[in-house]
């Protein structure tokens, strides 16, 4: 498990390595999580950050390799190790 950071941005994000900053799959968001009430209706309880990609289809790592421009390129927009 791996934080990342982003400049102006109060929220830690969760990923699943600290190699995700170079892939292609970089998603960084805001997850909900749903609840079911008593009665059955659906609502969001809370929100996490994390990788969106991650967290409604899992890591694929072999399809998504590591590449350097890419993790160049988010650090120059301000992303960082937490």
């Amino acid at each position: 498990m791996a934080k990342f950071k982003k400049k102006g941005d109060k929220n830690n994000y969760d990923f699943s390595d600290q190699k995700c900053i170079g892939r292609a799959c970089w998603c960084p968001g805001m997850f909900n999580h749903y609840g079911t009430s008593i009665n059955g209706a659906r609502s969001s309880s809370h929100q996490t950050p994390e990788c969106i990609n991650r967290a409604y289809h899992g890591c694929d790592k072999k399809r998504n390799p590591f590449k350097d421009e890419l993790e160049t390129e988010r650090k120059q927009e301000g992303w960082k190790n937490a």
